[in-house]
């Protein structure tokens, strides 16, 4: 057998091989490190993971009340397991969780995580891109627009909201920041190649106005961000990762006909999510949690209500996950604590059934407060370089 035959047939083999096992192999021998390392080869693994149930991960945060400070924990999304040495980050020696952590988002197993080093303060001081599955990560350079528009970290009423994307057509990962308390396209996107922030030009010729209240994630479909709010009426606004530029997607006509006095920032309880590769948008209104798909993307016809629940004695219910059987797995924080509890909804023809997730952190010592958590696909991906 060739050595090229031999060389493609061990690829394939380690291209199934969870990331924690191919790290240890890596010290196999230098060829071994070589091929592992190589972008083709991370490619090729994560195509894989991302069609495999067991690579499928949630990660979220734990609050101590042993050392007053947040924690990661990774739960598997197929084998419901909770898992405690997941590894940290190499951070700066004044690193800090106490004050405040937030998931933004993932993609292709990279996390885009903000850090604050005062409580109660909109912007975080620190963004990191982050690997959970090999521990490397990237501290991203302050926008030099938010100081130019005079913002300061005592600041208390400007807020933004994160995401992370790749864009195909330049083999390169692509943050964006939209600001959600300001109406004058103070938004701005950066690239992990370039390493620096650049304002977004007006060139859709609209203002861009964000609602982003309670769901202040950007979901990523067909190669865009999308996030609620303003264009020329309350929509889901898009922005397209390659060509920068904004677009509009019409809503369900139930969701536009809502009374005025609901549809602002202060009032309003939705957002949009991508689950299994489709956008949804889900809204909470009198008392009950509504959740949308959009089945043929861009069709404001093919919107399919999924179902509707009933929220009392919960807030902040948000769907975190879509199972290959179409369950939903939703986020939802019980009143009066800041405990969530997450619940899988199922709908088939016997109608829905509501279920507990069975993953609980309740049995660790010291650990008490639960936060929100986010999903994303075990991988090699470097944020460093990008692949």
């Amino acid at each position: 057998m060739g050595t090229h035959v031999q060389e493609e047939i061990l690829m394939d083999i380690l291209s199934r091989l969870p990331v924690k096992s191919l790290v240890r192999f890596k010290c196999v021998s230098e060829s071994w490190n070589t091929l592992i390392s190589e972008p083709y080869f991370k490619k090729k693994h994560l195509n894989h993971a991302k069609n495999q149930p067991t690579f499928q991960k949630m990660l979220f945060l734990k609050w101590s009340n042993k050392d007053d400070t947040f924690h990661f924990y990774c739960s598997s999304l197929s084998l419901v397991q909770l898992v405690k040495d997941i590894p940290r980050f190499d951070c700066p020696s004044n690193f800090d969780l106490a004050n405040g952590v937030k998931l933004y988002s993932s993609c292709d197993g990279l996390s885009l995580i903000g850090i604050w080093s005062k409580p109660d303060r909109e912007q975080p001081s620190i963004l990191l891109i982050w690997n959970p599955s090999t521990g490397e990560s990237i501290i991203l350079p302050h926008s030099k627009l938010l100081k130019q528009l005079g913002y300061n970290d005592d600041d208390d009423d400007w807020g933004s909201t994160y995401g992370l994307a790749y864009d195909s057509t330049s083999d390169d990962y692509k943050v964006l920041r939209i600001d959600i308390s300001r109406d004058d396209n103070a938004n701005e996107i950066m690239t992990l190649k370039s390493g620096s922030w650049r304002r977004i030009d007006k060139t859709s010729g609209k203002a861009v106005s964000c609602l982003l209240f309670g769901g202040e994630y950007l979901a990523v479909v067909h190669g865009a961000f999308h996030w609620l709010g303003i264009l020329s009426r309350f929509c889901v606004v898009s922005f397209n990762i390659s060509y920068e530029v904004y677009g509009e997607i019409p809503l369900p006509e139930i969701l536009c006909s809502l009374p005025s006095t609901y549809l602002n920032r202060i009032h309003f309880d939705g957002g949009v999510s991508e689950l299994g590769g489709m956008l949804y948008v889900w809204y909470k209104y009198d008392n009950t949690f509504s959740l949308w798909a959009m089945k043929d993307y861009g069709v404001k016809e093919s919107w399919m209500k999924l179902f509707s629940i009933t929220s009392i004695g919960f807030r902040d219910i948000t769907p975190i996950y879509k199972f290959s059987d179409d369950k939903v797995l939703l986020s939802m924080r019980v009143n009066l604590t800041i405990r969530i509890v997450n619940r899988i909804i199922s709908i088939g023809s016997f109608g829905i059934s509501n279920r507990r997730w069975p993953l609980d952190c309740d049995d660790i010592d010291g650990v008490t407060i639960d936060e929100d958590g986010i999903a994303y696909t075990e991988s090699l991906i470097s944020p460093r370089v990008g692949l």
